[in-house]
């Protein structure tokens, strides 16, 4: 059975007929704006850009008109660049204010960034995936864009959730797919694509989804998604899940014309391309009905003296502390990793010596920053050094309002800290 005639049994024909047009189309390129550079500097340097209907922060623009995956300022943790139908799930899942939320599926962390943006530093986000290799390109987008407040790991949670019960307010499912959401952005998916591999993959979402049950608070939200429009693994899912769990209700969501719902299941939505501007997905908004309960908290650890004076001067006073390979952590509130591989525990302050030299990652959290013009900007980001006045002493530089990095300030001479890795001429 081929992939459009699986769709027969559930979507009308002229449904799946337009889909299979819309699927042969080119791609459709958005990015979502890190909250360090305002809209208006944005707009500036990028004035064709087209904002999102209803996601601030979300624009959509040409690639060849802009390649922005090859830009300065994508290096530089401005923007993510992902597909606009993915921005829905965390944009819908509605993080608020103190809570802790568990991404699950997490690599290689776009959903994470946009939760991590949305929350600000008022909550704070475990980060998981469960292939190695794939949390560490996760990790590195998450200091790329300078998030304070997650904690990113790699491990499965089926069979350790005892561990986590009662830990969540919110959790974020995007399940492992067949994929066909993605055709249009990666012909191969379709060719590799069987009816075979949706049965697989939908007992995998099965699992991770009880899986995420288990460690739900009472009145917490799970917001499944896939990036598949096969119904076996978007609504037959939920209301399987719903049909053995009465303590849990689906949530209609605030609509829009671009929305497809099936009749079965009214409260989810898929992103079909000939609808939605994006490459496609599935979702749908669970709620526990039980009275909301907060998370049990962590114990803070206090950090060491000699790093009080600057975990003060960078923003990160009454911060959980870690200590972990040689060098000290720090995260809005004390979060368990009990049974996963840590990778990054927020933010990493430095190695844990004396005299105490910052992490380029600690630059995000300064107070105050050195401006710099393009001609100093561009130098500092080639690993140049460049005359500077200043207090002696460690700096933060930054451009357009990016903090870019470390300098050491000696009588006048600004001794650059960028990382030797992330240096390039521009």
């Amino acid at each position: 059975m081929d992939f459009y005639a699986s769709l027969t049994p559930y979507y009308p024909e002229k449904e799946i007929q337009e889909l299979r047009l819309a699927q042969q189309g080119k791609a459709i390129h958005s990015l979502y704006l890190n909250n360090k550079v305002n809209k208006e500097t944005l707009l500036s340097l990028y004035p064709h850009l087209k904002p999102h209907p209803f996601i601030e922060n979300a624009f959509y623009y040409d690639e060849e008109e802009y390649p922005l995956g090859k830009s300065m300022l994508f290096n530089l943790g401005a923007f993510y660049i992902m597909n606009a139908a993915s921005m829905l799930p965390p944009y819908f899942l509605s993080p608020q204010k103190g809570e802790r939320i568990l991404d699950m599926c997490a690599a290689p962390g776009g959903k994470t960034s946009v939760l991590s943006l949305l929350l600000g530093n008022n909550g704070t986000i475990l980060s998981n995936d469960i292939s190695y290799p794939r949390s560490k390109e996760n990790s590195g987008n998450v200091e790329r864009l300078g998030l304070g407040n997650v904690v990113v790991t790699s491990g499965d949670f089926v069979g350790i959730e005892d561990n986590y019960e009662d830990y969540f307010d919110a959790i974020l499912l995007d399940a492992p797919c067949s994929g066909s959401a993605m055709f249009r952005k990666d012909r191969r998916l379709f060719d590799d694509w069987t009816y075979e591999k949706v049965l697989k993959t939908q007992s995998i979402q099965k699992s991770l989804l009880e899986s995420a049950a288990k460690m739900l608070v009472s009145g917490g939200r799970i917001m499944y998604s896939t990036c598949s429009f096969s119904y076996e693994e978007d609504e037959e899912i939920i209301l399987s899940f719903l049909k053995r769990h009465e303590d849990f209700e689906a949530v209609f969501l605030p609509d829009d014309p671009s929305f497809y719902h099936h009749p079965d299941l009214p409260q989810g939505i898929h992103l079909f391309p000939h609808r939605y501007a994006g490459e496609g997905q599935f979702l749908c908004l669970l709620r526990h009905k039980g009275d909301k309960v907060a998370h049990k908290q962590e114990k803070i650890h206090q950090l060491p003296k000699t790093l009080q004076k600057p975990a003060f001067e960078y923003g990160l006073e009454g911060y959980d502390y870690l200590s972990h390979q040689d060098s000290a952590y720090a995260l809005p509130e004390a979060m368990k990793t009990p049974k996963l591989s840590l990778l990054r525990y927020g933010v990493r302050i430095g190695e844990e010596k004396t005299p105490f030299q910052p992490d380029h990652a600690l630059a995000s959290f300064a107070k105050a920053s050195i401006p710099l013009e393009k001609e100093n900007a561009l130098r500092y980001l080639a690993g140049e050094t460049f005359p500077l006045q200043g207090e002696d002493g460690y700096a933060v530089v930054s451009y357009l309002g990016i903090p870019l990095g470390y300098v050491k300030l000696v009588k006048g001479t600004a001794k650059n800290h960028y990382p030797k890795g992330l240096r390039r001429r521009y």
